[in-house]
């Protein structure tokens, strides 16, 4: 890979290439260069590097970007930080390709809300902090973070919405995980991993058939605690969680089971399991 280090514009250029950035996506990003230069030019935040304030970080970081309202600035700020990082996996000698499939979470949600809402928009600056410290990796169809609750190390194991949930993808997935954080990371090579998440709720196994890979994946976990009256679901099953049931599209059998389900009265909620 051509090594980062050039003027930032050509660092971002070089970054918007490799995470797959869309052409809408693009010129978004350059809208923001060409209107707010200064953005090539603020400091970065040592705290969004840290992985212990990650919500210090990213409340310094709007009050650094100033007014913006389609979160487009702090898009551009993030993908500077995420050059930053690439030095951070160099100097550990993680490669590239974990480097690359991490860092595409930004253009995954940029792409997916523009898609589910029909404008371009950034609203999940928050969460890439961990990304940034180097406490969660792409490993495969999965996500995994580092935490310590307690004193205690745990990973979490997180879906992104494109993951391919086939029993090879995932058994894969945990293997390399089990892998990479017994080289890179020892002290969590026996950490548990949990995962929170709408996919456990016991619920599903009522709403869709015995072959689901949403329900091969849920097997693999003992469910600890289901909130049954959380409606966080809607967001990754809809792409308009604000509408009324009646009003939910039917698109996917999923979307078609889920929505009868609710106008029935039912409830679906969230659920944390351990693998």
């Amino acid at each position: 890979m051509e090594i980062f280090g050039k003027s930032e514009e050509e660092n971002l250029d070089r970054f918007f290439c490799g995470i797959g950035l869309s052409e809408a996506g693009r010129r978004g990003a350059e809208r923001v260069i060409r209107q707010f230069p200064q953005v090539l030019t603020l400091p970065l935040l040592a705290p969004l590097f840290e992985g212990k304030a990650y919500e210090k970080g990213i409340e310094a970081a709007h009050t650094l970007l100033g007014a913006d309202a389609d979160g487009m600035k702090l898009f551009v700020y993030l993908c500077r930080c995420a050059v930053r990082t690439h030095a951070d996996y160099a100097a550990k000698g993680i490669g590239e390709a974990v480097y690359w499939d991490t860092m595409k979470f930004l253009s995954r949600f940029l792409a997916d809300d523009a898609r589910k809402r029909g404008t371009l928009a950034f609203r999940w600056g928050w969460w890439f902090p961990r990304q940034l410290s180097m406490r969660e990796f792409r490993l495969g169809a999965l996500e995994y973070e580092m935490t310590e609750e307690d004193g205690d190390r745990k990973i979490y194991l997180h879906i992104p919405f494109d993951a391919d949930l086939s029993e090879r993808s995932v058994t894969d997935s945990v293997a390399a995980a089990k892998r990479f954080f017994a080289e890179y990371y020892p002290a969590f090579a026996q950490a548990e991993m949990d995962c929170d998440s709408w996919m456990l709720v016991p619920t599903l196994r009522e709403l869709l058939p015995a072959s689901s890979n949403i329900l091969k994946f849920q097997r693999r976990f003992r469910i600890l605690r289901t909130e049954e009256d959380s409606t966080a679901f809607l967001e990754w099953i809809y792409p308009d969680p604000a509408v009324a049931y009646e009003a939910l599209p039917e698109q996917t059998s999923l979307q078609r089971s889920v929505k009868r389900h609710l106008l029935a009265g039912g409830k679906l909620g969230w659920a944390l399991g351990k693998f």
